[in-house]
């Protein structure tokens, strides 16, 4: 709230860009303001462990470029020169932004530019990594479906856990155990069904990632389907007390991609022959015996039969 909060006049800000009256120190005030929410946005993303940047290049400058794509689709403008998006949603609330409360203004705008960026980098990730979005699809849709199953949400993060016994959970009674905790995890007493801390053991540390995928890869089988490597990397953290019992969905998306390319490595490499000099000269030795033993057939069939007339030369030739 206090990137919005810079701002000296929110409402006349928002009323120009809107109304088209706006000077260009104005547009470009505006232009940086919606920047830094969606870059505060970013790297609160980042703060709570997602992958946003490329991982081989952490420099702030491609946070603040990505920041600004992810906003850039709101100042399209029609051939009147207006901002359609930013007027359709400030005017729906009132005729003249000018006029709103400055703090349900900076609201709304927030509202508007997170939802925009979480948008665009749904869209960017899809581009930039296909198989990786085709990853996380399969786990969300391994989640719904299984019932050992569940997962939270907290501080915008999805995390999954496996559920207790024979596919019955800690939680509450309206919910279906996938997603009604929503990060509100609540002691469990006298077995009301309540998801609790205790179960999920948070007090203790998450489990690094190295060691769950070393884990992982001991456990892995090219032939398991997605809900299998999700549970076999559950049952890891499960089985260890040491760890928290739940983890978070962005690494096992990560895990699960660089394992199957891992072995996808070693598939390549295996169809790659290691020839030695001596496979080389025992090659040449086979090819050498090859043709020498070809000549002799060619010879006999030549002596006993064509030179004989038992059959003529044409028939011998095809035999040869």
């Amino acid at each position: 709230m206090g990137t919005v909060a810079n701002v000296t006049n929110l409402p006349h800000l928002v009323s120009a860009i809107c109304n088209g009256n706006y000077q260009p120190a104005e547009l470009a005030e505006f232009v940086d303001l919606v920047q830094k929410i969606s870059l505060s946005y970013l790297k609160y993303q980042e703060v709570i462990g997602k992958h946003i940047r490329w991982e081989r290049n952490r420099n702030m400058g491609e946070l603040e470029d990505l920041a600004l794509d992810c906003v850039a689709g709101l100042f399209m403008r029609n051939e009147s020169g207006e901002f359609i998006q930013f007027k359709k949603y400030f005017c729906q609330s009132a005729a003249d932004p000018g006029e709103m409360d400055e703090h349900e203004l900076q609201i709304l705008l927030r509202r508007l530019v997170i939802k925009k960026t979480k948008q665009e980098l749904s869209r960017i990730f899809k581009e930039r990594d296909p198989e990786g979005a085709k990853i996380v699809r399969n786990i969300k849709v391994a989640i719904k479906s299984a019932p050992d199953f569940g997962s939270f949400k907290e501080m915008g993060r999805e995390y999954i856990y496996l559920v207790n016994g024979n596919g019955k959970a800690h939680h509450h009674s309206g919910t279906n155990g996938r997603n009604g905790t929503n990060g509100t995890l609540k002691e469990r007493a006298n077995g009301n069904g309540h998801l609790n801390a205790a179960f999920l053991r948070k007090t203790q540390p998450s489990i690094p990632e190295k060691h769950l995928r070393g884990e992982y890869l001991n456990r892995y089988s090219p032939k398991d389907p997605v809900s299998t490597g999700i549970r076999k990397m559950l049952k890891v953290v499960k089985e260890d007390e040491r760890y928290q019992n739940y983890l978070a969905l962005d690494m096992v998306a990560r895990i699960m991609r660089h394992t199957s390319l891992e072995m996808a490595r070693e598939r390549l490499k295996a169809q790659v022959p290691d020839s030695s000099p001596l496979d080389d000269l025992k090659l040449k030795e086979i090819e050498k015996r090859k043709v020498a033993v070809l000549q002799k057939i060619k010879n006999k069939i030549v002596d006993q039969y064509v030179a004989s007339k038992k059959i003529s030369r044409e028939k011998g030739e095809i035999y040869y």
